[in-house]
């Protein structure tokens, strides 16, 4: 060892003294807990390295987390100084000054010539690795370590050498037996082997990171370089240039803080992941916590971080025709760019959740109106909406004119983006994206529901409202309900078949009003009825015909602003009702030209209908009583074939049971056919007969399998 290399790095960056009880601040930087009780101001400590502020815990700078590993290091360094004699070494056995004489290196303890004796002669130590003090010193590779001192139990100042799984924390062999004797707990070494092994894995993100940043660094770096180049050539130039470079730097100087700031952090957890390999069990365990918790955070922080060059006002030198070329001027090139006319080309009207959205910015001239041929105006993306969430925002120059804008969408929704160049909002602002669930990736299903095989032809499905996790599924073939609770288990069953108050025959279509009271479309019985959230009867209402009010066959059934919508297989039309029951009006032939309608679901104003003889969806807008048709009967991409259940999410997507082709259509609120899956069969993800299609709270796909007498639930996620 190189005592006085050592003694460099293991000296606080504060006091310049060998470390003294070293703690950690969040930024992984260590100094001596008294340096830092006087660094405190109110609760908060401040990095003198990286200037990152550190708010202390309850109990202060005490309650920080030890730095064990520069502790054992300035042990060992300490070890090394008393072998070498530059430090007087005493013994660790007695309290006598008697000089020392030998090395017991299994126990770590230096010895003077009576313990020495004592300990030779002694059953537990007989057998010990002891050395002479004069072997110590003519020995210069001998492998010492300072004593590891195993902690001790709060409460019953015994060593934590057991480790409960089930609080995560160290214990003691006292609380294995009386606070942890239920819970899973393990000797220290043998779990903290296990989670030894997990570092590389936990920590892998590091290397990208700092490769990442360092690269990062490296181009703001050269950039910033070749910026202080201009300066200094045109030093001698008007005031007004060299105040336009300074103010050009500002955005890339204090980006360049933050990276240097994130490489600083990355760098501090890269040395402790190093530091834990070398470390004790216990110390490796009461760290993994907070390593893993400050890895994800540093993960997050690193995602956000703009690692691109950030994109400013190009500062350009023309030098002088004449004689002398150091001679000329300085101006920001972004002056000819006509912000009011620059366009965003190339935006996609749909994205999905978690894909990279990227669209180009073409900047114009303000004197000619053409396309500028240089890039350096500084284009500002922002974006606005109620449930979208977007990371990773970016724009490049191309230098050419063209600037490349990309994003991502975390959640779905219907985003506004403004686009602004120099400060100015562009032509065409704002610009509007629907972002959908990502249903491109749905293949196999994350769960298949049959109620231990007591399943019949299911058919109708719908989810309660808000919260409560309540949904439901009819049982055509049973002629019955089943409801079901949190985590998608059996919450009741009720009906019979029959035509009596709460009998069924053939239910079809099911739903749920706000206050998740259940509404059944009782087939063959041509009446709907109402149930409570308990399975209660409560009312019914319709009769068969085809008068007002009465029902013949009722499919379908929604509830939409307060109102019950039935689509009605024999009459060809949809009635609507008060939730009470009362009638209220009729949707005819006239205005929906339905064949044999079956599901029907609403889209904002749009009242979407499946048409099981037509093969197709009517989109009837309830505003201006105009219905339109997407799909027509055939079994490719975007056509139908006896379509039933339909179902909407919170974009406008439209979500397809299409029975007779065994699969799930899906198309935008246009009618433009995006995805499909499923096929015929009786594997997980293969369909025979899916009559009916919902989405969970947490947009999870729902589908009554009816030939195969199950649901399955997908996740599009």
């Amino acid at each position: 060892m190189d005592v006085k290399k050592a003694t460099e790095n293991l000296s606080c960056p504060v006091c310049y003294q060998l470390f003294k009880n070293p703690k950690y601040l969040l930024c992984y930087h260590s100094y001596c807990e008294e340096c830092l009780v006087k660094m405190a101001v109110q609760s908060k400590v401040t990095c003198p390295e990286c200037r990152k502020e550190t708010v202390l815990p309850g109990g202060g700078v005490k309650d920080l987390a030890n730095n064990f590993f520069i502790n054992r290091m300035v042990d060992d360094l300490v070890l090394k100084r008393k072998v070498d004699g530059e430090e007087k070494a005493k013994c660790d056995i007695c309290d006598e000054d008697d000089p020392v004489v030998a090395y017991c290196v299994d126990c770590s303890l230096f010895q003077c010539d009576f313990c020495h004796e004592a300990h030779k002669r002694d059953k537990r130590s007989r057998g010990h690795n002891m050395l002479q003090l004069a072997e110590l010193k003519s020995t210069k590779d001998l492998p010492l370590q300072a004593k590891i001192c195993v902690p001790l139990c709060k409460d019953h100042d015994e060593q934590l050498k057991y480790y409960c799984e089930t609080c995560e924390q160290l214990v003691c062999m006292y609380c294995t037996v009386k606070g942890h004797n239920a819970h899973n707990h393990e000797t220290v070494k043998k779990v903290a082997e296990k989670y030894r092994n997990s570092l590389n894995e936990i920590t892998a993100p590091l290397e990208d990171m700092v490769k990442g940043l360092s690269e990062a660094h490296e181009k703001i770096d050269g950039k910033m370089k070749t910026k202080e180049k201009l300066m200094e050539q045109k030093r001698k130039l008007k005031q007004e240039a060299h105040d336009m470079v300074l103010l050009n730097q500002k955005p890339m100087g204090a980006q360049l803080d933050q990276i240097e700031c994130a490489k600083a952090e990355v760098l501090s957890m890269r040395e402790l992941k190093d530091t834990l390999k070398k470390s004790s069990d216990q110390e490796l365990m009461s760290a993994r916590n907070q390593l893993i918790h400050d890895m994800q955070r540093l993960t997050d922080k690193y995602k956000k971080l703009n690692v691109q060059v950030v994109q400013s006002d190009t500062v350009v030198f023309v030098p002088s025709k004449m004689a002398f070329p150091q001679f000329g001027q300085v101006f920001l090139h972004t002056g000819d760019i006509d912000p009011h006319v620059c366009t965003a080309e190339n935006l996609p009207k749909y994205a999905f959740v978690g894909q990279k959205v990227e669209f180009t910015i073409t900047s114009q001239c303000r004197q000619d109106g053409f396309h500028c041929t240089r890039g350096g105006g500084k284009v500002l993306l922002q974006f606005e909406s109620p449930t979208v969430e977007v990371t990773g925002e970016q724009v490049i120059d191309n230098n050419d004119g063209f600037y490349t804008a990309s994003f991502v969408a975390t959640k779905p929704g219907v985003v506004k983006i403004f686009v602004f160049m120099n400060g100015e909002p562009i032509w065409g602002n704002p610009h509007t994206v629907s972002v959908h669930r990502n249903f491109l990736a749905v293949s196999k299903p994350i769960k298949v529901l049959n109620v231990d095989g007591s399943m019949g032809e299911v058919w109708g499905i719908a989810f309660g409202p808000g919260p409560s996790n309540f949904w439901a599924v009819t049982d055509l073939s049973n002629h019955c309900v089943f409801m079901f609770g949190n985590h998608d288990r059996l919450f009741t069953k009720f009906g019979s078949q029959g035509n009596g108050i709460g009998q069924f025959t053939n239910p079809r279509g099911v739903t749920f009003d706000s206050d998740n009271c259940l509404y059944v479309a009782d087939c063959d019985n041509h009446r709907v009825q109402k149930f409570s959230p308990q399975g209660n009867h409560v009312l019914q209402f319709g009769t068969k015909g085809s008068a007002s009010g009465q029902l013949n066959f009722p499919v379908g059934v929604t509830v939409f602003e307060d109102k019950v919508y039935v689509t009605e297989k024999d009459n060809r039309r949809v009635s609507i009702f008060h939730c009470d029951g009362r009638f209220w009006q009729i949707i005819g032939k006239k205005r929906l030209p339905v064949r044999l309608p079956y599901d029907l679901a609403f889209n904002n104003d749009d009242m979407l209908v499946t048409d099981y003889t037509l093969h197709c969806v009517h989109a009837y807008t309830l505003s201006t009583q105009q219905a339109v048709t997407f799909g027509t009967e055939g079994k490719y991409h975007g056509q139908l074939k006896h379509p039933c259940g339909l179902t909407t999410d919170v974009s406008g997507l439209i979500l397809v049971a299409d029975t007779g082709n065994n699969r799930v259509t899906i198309f935008d609120r246009d009618g433009n056919c995006l995805h499909c899956f499923g096929s015929q069969g009786s594997d997980d993800g293969q369909f025979n007969c899916p009559r009916g299609i919902t989405l969970g709270p947490n947009g999870n796909i729902y589908v009554t399998d009816s030939h195969n007498k199950r649901i399955q639930v997908f996740s599009c996620r």
